[in-house]
Parts: C-alpha cells; structure tokens; sequence
C-alpha cells in the first residue's frame, strides 16, 4: 500500500443549484456544514455540467470525456454502460477499495463499472417492475415491514407538489445513503484507502423533506424568481405539476422553492455529520472530499424548471473540493476558472498518484489545488438535446461570460456573469461585445467542428435547425 494515498469521498447529489449554498452569498438557504467545509477548500465558482440531466453528466463523470465521446446528450435507460477504464476501475486496479452508497444510474442498474461494493438507491424501479429493487428499498421494507414507503415510488419523479416525508427521518433515504456510507467505511479493509461515491438522490424531486426541514422556511420571504428580458416566449400558464417551461401559479411554485431548499438542508446536516464521524475517528486529515452536483434546476428562473437547459440555474453546479492541511495544496481559496464534471476524474486519478489514461477528455485541476494556473483552458462547453421541446442548448463558458446556443431555432444568447449572474439581460446584439461574442462562437464552432456528421456546423458557421438524440452510437 502506498500510505502517501489519500482516502477520496465524492459526495454527489442530483439536482442541486450551483448557487444554493449559503457561504457562496445565499443569504437564504441554510447550509452550514457546506459553510464551514469552504474555509479548508478549493471552491470552484464556475463550476458546470457538461451535459445538465442526469445520464449524460454521471457518464461524464466516471469516464473523464465529453458527451460526445460518452454517446449521451440526454436521458436514456436503454443504452448499456460499457466503458472501460473508469474512475472507480482505475482505482481499484490501482488499490483503492471503490464504494458507492446511493444513485448511479447505470444501465443496468448492477453493473459494477469497478465498485467492489455498491449499495444502491435508485428510482427507475419505481416504474418499471423488471427493474431489481435497490437496496435502500429492500431495507426500509424489512425495517418498517412495508408500512413506510418511498415518496419516489408513491408520486410524480419530476413534479413540483410538496409532500413532507411524514415517516422518522432516519427512514428518509436521504439519511440511509449517509448512515450507510459510515458503516461502509466503518467496515473498510484498514490495508487500503478508499474511495467512497456517497450519492444522494435529492434534491431531486420527490420535493420531501422532512417536515423539520421544510419548516425552517416555511415563513421565509423569498425574492422573485429572476425573469430575463429575453424570456417573454418561454413564458405561458403551465398546466402540468413538471413543466420544462411555463409557470407554476399561485402558492405552488413558493412551496416548491422552500421544500427544495429543505432538502438542500437535510443533505447538508448530513455531510455536518460526516465530517464530524470523519475527524473523530481520525480520518478527516487523510481524506479529500470533493462535493457537487450533476446538474442543477432552474425552479421557475426564466419561465423554466427542472434541467437540460443552458442556464445557470441548471448547468451551474457546486463544486468543492477539501483538501487534507498537508501536501502543499493553497486552501481556504476561491476561483472562476471554469471548470466541468469531466476534471473530476483526472483530478482524483492525479491527487492519487495515479496515470491518467490516455483518452480522458478532462483535466487534473490539481495545479489549482496547488495554487497555480491552468494554462489551457480557456472555457468549457455544455451541450444538452430536447427533441420534444425542440431545444439544443448549448453554451461555451469562461471566468467571466457565457455564450447560448440553441441548435434549433438559432436563438443567440451572450451574458456578462460577473455584471449579471441571474442572466436578465441578452448582449448578444451590443457592439461593445461584438469581437468577445465572435470569439465565443469561434470557440463553439471548433468545438463542433470535430463532430461533422452531427451537422451542426456547415461551412464554418452554426447550423440550426438540428437536435442530437438522447443517445448516438460512438462513431469508430
């Protein structure tokens, strides 16, 4: 065993908005754990996902590429996962005991992709009856005796109608996937380290936190959901509990942002937990942790909810990574260096002293652990493909703008993040911005340019009126 090793622990969550943690200037939600995590990390604040539903950006994950070389640019629950060299594979391969506690959502549901142990709460079963139960759902049948079920299994995956978890919160799966997470280090092998996929699946809808949590913005007066001026056609009476677009009316869309938020907060009393059984038994100083998301949720900003859009709400995600006083790593910092999911493989392969295989797409962001420059990257693009809602977002990204995209309609978005977080207002058509917009189609083109039969560029110009499918074959 190398004892120069650091222990990992990826701590993934589904759905979580890039700007929902209080010491990253939320003045509303609650999440001090999160909070306090920040003062002995790197926080990335220009963190995204490369492609922002769920297939797609955990394929990203694990493989180090972009989704054109996963073959996912959406949710499909058909395609085999049949990737070689892994995160989780090369570290087994490499000595790590590899651990998931919670959601993957791997096709199928069991297949390993280099976890020895892997201990699962997943939803697809809720509606297919083929699918295996995982093994959230097969202890909360023996521990309640079926008398407690699964708000996911009970309602609408998606939808926006609150349902406060009514049962003990330790039956929340919530805390199962943190309670099991320590009994699974608890019960490591001690000859090795260890790298532990501790994944929740909220804030993901069911919106259902327990109801202490809901309560702690039950009489919270939350601000107006930000409406650019460029999103009047997005807008119109929504008359499903799930929209991708429209408006949710009356009280509906108000009880859904703060049961959202006590999720948030549930998960975040989790990792307060983790950290303390982590320091108490010796371990936190032997561990990096890196926290975010694989994707956000636009909860009504610009007449949107859900993912899949190019917007900050759902392609911005956390992205913190803690790191151990020693090995010489500059905490307690902050960056906008753009970032994506696809780093996270070549960051913990690097950390570890590990090779990076050859095809990984990302990039070690250990010279900025280190306190030094990233000298290549100057963006990182996103992509993502709603046939129905015929939208193809994409969006290039850099430390201070952000370039949309839709492969459909042509629509052109440019924002100054730095002046405009909440993106209101659309510079596209600014003169000041003309030569920086240019650059950043420059930047898309090339990007595009080296997939030639997706058709969506044709004589080194954007091409509209293309949408890409879930799921491609890779081309060989």
């Amino acid at each position: 065993m190398n004892t120069k090793q650091p222990n990992i622990i990826l701590i993934l969550t589904d759905q979580w908005r890039g700007d929902c943690i209080g010491a990253l200037n939320n003045d509303i939600i609650q999440t001090p754990f999160l909070d306090e995590m920040t003062v002995d990390s790197v926080v990335f604040e220009r963190g995204y996902s490369p492609s922002p539903v769920c297939v797609p950006a955990r394929a990203c994950l694990i493989t180090g590429k972009k989704p054109s070389s996963t073959g996912f640019f959406g949710n499909d629950f058909s395609i085999e996962w049949n990737y070689k060299n892994t995160l989780m594979e090369v570290l087994r391969d490499n000595g790590y005991q590899t651990i998931n506690v919670g959601k993957n959502h791997f096709e199928p549901q069991r297949k390993a992709l280099g976890f020895e142990i892997n201990r699962l709460y997943e939803t697809q079963n809720a509606y297919d009856e083929f699918k295996l139960p995982s093994d959230y759902h097969l202890w909360l049948e023996k521990e309640t005796g079926g008398k407690v079920k699964d708000t996911a299994k009970m309602h609408e995956n998606n939808g926006r109608v609150v349902f406060p978890w009514n049962a003990e919160s330790r039956l929340h799966p919530t805390e199962w996937t943190l309670q099991e997470s320590l009994d699974q280090i608890e019960r490591r092998d001690p000859t090795r380290p260890f790298y532990l996929q501790m994944s929740f699946h909220r804030p993901h809808p069911p919106l259902d936190p327990p109801s202490f949590y809901y309560e702690m913005y039950r009489d919270v007066e939350f601000p107006e959901v930000p409406i650019g001026e460029w999103a009047p056609e997005f807008e119109k009476t929504s008359t499903t509990t799930n929209p991708f677009e429209g408006r949710i009316e009356g009280k509906a869309l108000d009880m859904a942002r703060k049961a959202y938020y006590g999720s948030i907060s549930h998960i975040d009393a989790q990792i307060g937990k983790l950290l303390i059984w982590l320091k108490r038994r010796r371990v936190l100083d032997d561990t990096i942790i890196i926290f975010t998301s694989d994707h956000g949720e636009m909860l009504g900003d610009h007449n949107m909810f859900r993912k899949g859009a190019a917007f900050e709400g759902s392609a911005k995600v956390p992205f913190i990574v803690r790191l151990p006083k020693s090995g010489g790593y500059k905490i307690n910092r902050r960056t906008k260096v753009p970032v994506n999911l696809s780093d996270i493989m070549p960051t913990v392969l690097d950390v570890a002293g590990i090779d990076i295989p050859e095809e990984v797409e990302g990039d070690s962001l250990k010279p900025l652990l280190m306190g030094e420059n990233l000298p290549n990257r100057k963006y990182v693009h996103g992509e993502n493909y709603r046939i129905g809602l015929n939208r193809g977002w994409n969006y290039i990204v850099n430390e201070r703008y952000k370039y949309v995209w839709d492969s459909y309609s042509g629509l052109e978005l440019f924002f100054d993040l730095d002046n405009d977080p909440k993106e209101l207002n659309n510079l596209i058509k600014e003169e000041k911005y003309g030569n920086i917009i240019s650059q950043f189609k420059e930047y898309l083109i090339e990007e595009l340019s080296k997939r030639p039969t997706d058709g969506l560029v044709k004589d080194n110009e954007l091409t509209k009126g293309k949408l890409l499918p879930a799921y491609r074959k890779l081309e060989k």
